[in-house]
Order: C-alpha cells, then structure tokens, then sequence
C-alpha cells in the first residue's frame, strides 16, 4: 500500500503563533462557545500560548482541567455531564494524550444523550457516535513528546470495571490544527518525558512494520527513531535544554504522522494489560517487548538494514543494547518481574493481549504460546 493521508495544519514553534492564532481567528468566526481543556497546573498561563489566547478573548470560554491518567469509561461520563449544558462549539485541547483522548471523545459524543455509565460504554463499544452527521472539531496542542495523538484521529478509552481497553475512531476525529510547543514539555515529570519518548520510539518502530506501512510512513518512521536515539539518552543531563526538547517534540510529531496511517501493533496491544493489570507507564510498558517484537518480525521487514541504521545498529542485538543502556541510564528495569509480573500473571497478561486492530496488525502472526514464552523470557 503507498497511500499517504493526513489532514491535520501543523504549526511549529513559537515563531508560528500568530500564524496559528490567524487561522484560528479565521476558521472560527462563527464559533461562540469554545471548551478548554488542560493538563493543570497552569498551563494556560504559559507566554508562548499567549497569541492562542488572545484569539479566543472575544469568545465565551469554559476550561476544565483533565488532570487523568489514561481516561476511564466513568472519566467520560464524569466530564460529559459536567461540560454538556456548555454547548461548545470548538475544543482546544492542550495536555498530553490524555486530555487529547478526552477532546476526541467529547467532540464524538456531544449531542448524544448518555445519561449513564452503562449508555456511555454502548455508545463507544458499539460506535454509536458513527452515525453522527458532524463531529465538534478540536484544535490539538501537545504539552508531552511522545504520543502524536494531535496528529491521529482515534482515542484510548480505558474500562477498569471489566477490565478492557477501547477505541473511539472516526476520520471525523482528526484535529483541524495541532500546534508543537517544545516550551511546554519542559515542565514535565522527568519520567514521563522518558516514557513519552519511549512510546513514539514505539509509534516510530510499529508504524515501520505494520501490515499497512507504506512509503512515506516509513521515512517518517526512521527519521523519528534516529532522532530519539539521539536526543534521549542526553536529556538526563540538561533537561531543560530546549534544543533537544525540540528534536523530541518533532520525533513524536513524526512518529505521529507515521502511526496515522499505520497504526500500532503488537508492542502496543501487549502493553495495555501490563499498564491495566501492572500499573506499568505506558510508553515503558509498549517498549518492554519492543526488541523481542522485533526479532519476531525481523524475516518480514521492508528494508531491514533502513530500520537497524535508524537505531544505529548493525543486527537485533545491538538494537537491544541501546534500549537496555537508555532503561539503564534512567533507573528503569527491563525485567517484568521488576514491575510486580510473575509467572502465573503472564496468562492473565497474554489472555488480554489480543487487541482488535493492533495484534492482528502485527506483520508475523503471534500465537499465545509464542507470546507467553516471550513474556517468560522477559521476566
């Protein structure tokens, strides 16, 4: 497949603020109600979003802080019932990909009347949004470097109650515009930066094996992973040096892009339990099993030696070096037993595994026995 799409108008940078604020202030005239939502902490306030500000001055505004960490089914409910009687017209989204998930579930739901947590649940199960006319748009902007999820037109929405993990998809739910602040991933916890990072390496990588790769996602592909792996392990030592949190920011943006029109694969699907079950962050979660993915998948690759120069490696093991030096370099451990994973977890853990869309989006099929030896090996 060599078919490319994205919709989304990026800006980069604070150079391109008033650009941004100009087609913010011409694309929604008409909007009257806009609905803010945050990370917290008083992101808003931030210089360089001043000019975004400014343009949503002559509008009525409601901000909300979505201070979650991977949006449950109750969140959902939980914030349509509190932002509802708004009536926004517009969502300005401006955290990392919880507060993007969140933005993409109001903007599909709104309108819908789900007055419980059971309806709500339906409504994303059985995509009772898809046979809504329009979608509220949103306006994307990334305070995280790591999830690209200002560039993708899907939503992760967790349910602990059952123990599932769902997506909320729809072209209708791309951004119309996501605007690259490096400025606001500075203030990040250091762990979440790495986690971040170590998510898109993940985008990056899948995204480069896919069943549905093409050509321009995999230059998108290499060009994030070389920049990760060389920007990462240095960020230890300046965190706040905004050059190198540039080069990530616009990693994650490629990897966004990549995984757009990809998706993610096995990492990812066997991720979702050990974050679910485990606790485990999510981008160290997906990038636990990376290297054993990718010897799996190794015979299968479009270009093999492409993928291996990107992480600077000559085979797998050397690939599995440089992950294990960045784990080591910020106290993280590789072995699941590390992170509460025992051997009679791992079924518990394959069992969940098998994620519609994203294991079956793994180009070398994976079969439960395969996967709990590979866990087994990783503990």
């Amino acid at each position: 497949m060599n078919h490319f799409y994205n919709p989304v108008a990026v800006f980069l940078g604070t150079e391109s603020a008033e650009a941004f604020a100009e087609l913010f202030i011409n694309r929604y005239t008409n909007v009257r109600r806009v609905l803010i939502l945050t990370r917290g902490g008083g992101v808003e306030k931030s210089d360089c979003l001043q000019p975004i500000l400014n343009a949503l001055s002559h509008k009525e505004t409601l901000l909300i802080e979505v201070t979650l960490n991977n949006p449950n089914v109750s969140d959902i409910w939980k914030l349509k019932q509190e932002i509802e009687p708004f009536q926004y017209e517009l969502i300005v989204a401006i955290g990392g990909g919880s507060v993007m998930d969140a933005a993409k579930v109001l903007s599909a739901l709104q309108h819908k009347t789900l007055p419980t947590i059971v309806e709500v649940r339906e409504a994303i199960t059985h995509e009772g949004y898809r046979n809504k006319h329009n979608f509220t748009p949103w306006v994307g902007i990334p305070t995280t470097s790591g999830t690209g999820s200002e560039v993708t037109c899907w939503a992760t929405v967790w349910d602990e109650e059952f123990g599932s993990k769902y997506s909320v998809s729809d072209e209708r739910l791309y951004a119309s515009a996501a605007f690259i602040l490096p400025e606001l991933t500075v203030t990040m916890p250091f762990r979440l930066s790495v986690a971040t990072a170590l998510d898109a390496l993940c985008h990056a990588t899948e995204a480069y094996w896919s069943v549905h790769t093409n050509t321009v996602t995999r230059v998108y592909s290499l060009e994030a992973i070389e920049r990760i792996r060389r920007t990462l392990p240095l960020l230890i030592e300046q965190p706040d040096n905004l050059a190198w949190r540039e080069q990530l920011s616009l990693a994650s943006l490629m990897a966004g892009l990549a995984f757009s029109n990809t998706r993610t694969t096995a990492c990812h699907s066997i991720s979702y339990p050990l974050t679910m079950l485990y606790g485990i962050d999510h981008g160290i979660a997906a990038s636990l099993t990376l290297t054993t993915v990718l010897r799996h998948n190794f015979n299968t690759l479009i270009e093999p030696d492409k993928l291996l120069h990107a992480f600077g490696a000559t085979d797998v093991d050397e690939v599995d070096d440089l992950i294990r030096s960045i784990y080591n370099r910020y106290g993280l451990s590789s072995n699941l037993s590390s992170y509460g994973v025992t051997v009679e977890g791992i079924r518990e853990v394959v069992d969940h595994s098998y994620t519609k869309g994203r294991m079956d989006n793994n180009p070398a099929p994976i079969s439960p026995e395969e996967l709990e030896r590979m866990l087994v090996a990783l503990l």
